[in-house]
């Protein structure tokens, strides 16, 4: 039973890697990543508020996190490396040093990405999975784990939001009369007609908490089964987009959702169709199944 649970468990995070895979992964995230930062280009300026706003961060957190007081100058030097290693990692060039440089990087600033979008200095960001994405890449390229980690991560982000509803508010948060609260909240707010529309119907609302439960429940188990995925990657992405028109809350992270595309069956398909004899004799008895090798 424990040599079972053995294999099963180095099958699934030390089985070889598709190279295809790998390339998707460092290209989503880095081009996720200077997306992010490209939206906020005066990040490393948020080190020269006030000390009194710095002063509730304990000091050892902020040594953790490479806080040492630096001069602004050097923080904006650093910013900018940050910015070339991403780059280079995008464009696959030196990786064994560009993305361990673009991880330590993004460990610096992404405390700072994720103060200005949730107010919480060491809260998830849209630089959290990219960070440890980065450290994946660096660490190893012949094995599936970093896919698989970084899948992992994203998916949690899902399961840990439904366990901080249930632990601080409970099942009545997926119901419908909070939905519809939330909707004329956004409503008030943005004066955004669907959020207003969601308010007035209480089927809508039910159908949104179910949806959500559902994401919150099911999504991690879309990294383990790729049926499951099929139904809840669309289903994340249709709430992401509800979520953005109706609420006016936007997840950062959305791009990443990229990561549970089979981005070799897509290049496969793509060949296929480019080069239809090759494919055939791919796919030939003789050659074997190329899908029955997955």
């Amino acid at each position: 039973m424990i040599d079972a649970l053995r294999r099963r468990w180095d099958d699934f995070w030390f089985r070889p890697g598709s190279r295809i895979s790998f390339i998707a992964l460092r290209v989503i995230v880095a081009a996720h990543s200077l997306w992010i930062i490209a939206a906020r280009p005066d990040l490393p300026a948020l080190l020269n508020w006030p000390d009194a706003f710095w002063r509730p961060i304990p000091a050892s957190l902020l040594l953790r996190l490479g806080y040492f007081g630096l001069h602004p100058a050097v923080e904006w030097v650093l910013f900018g490396l940050l910015w070339l290693s991403l780059i280079s990692v995008l464009f696959g060039f030196a990786i064994r040093v560009t993305a361990f440089a673009a991880g330590l990087l993004l460990y610096h600033f992404a405390p700072l990405d994720a103060l200005l979008a949730s107010g919480d200095f060491i809260g998830m960001s849209g630089l959290t999975v990219p960070t440890v994405a980065m450290f994946a890449i660096w660490a190893a390229e012949e094995y599936r784990w970093p896919v698989v980690l970084s899948q992992l991560l994203l998916a949690m982000s899902f399961f840990l939001s439904g366990v901080t509803k249930l632990t601080y508010i409970g099942l009545s948060w997926y119901g419908p009369s909070n939905i519809r609260q939330a909707a004329v909240t956004a409503w008030s707010l943005s004066g955004r007609p669907l959020a207003l529309w969601v308010a007035t119907h209480s089927w809508a609302a039910w159908m949104i908490g179910i949806g959500s439960a559902c994401l919150d429940a099911l999504f991690l188990f879309a990294v383990f089964s790729r049926r499951v995925r099929w139904i809840v990657v669309p289903l994340a992405l249709i709430a992401l987009v509800l979520r953005s028109l109706a609420f006016g809350v936007h997840w950062l992270a959305a791009p990443l959702l990229l990561l549970f595309v089979d981005w070799d069956w897509l290049v496969g398909r793509y060949s296929a169709w480019k080069n239809p004899a090759m494919a055939q004799r791919a796919f030939s008895p003789a050659a074997g199944s190329t899908l029955a090798m997955r």
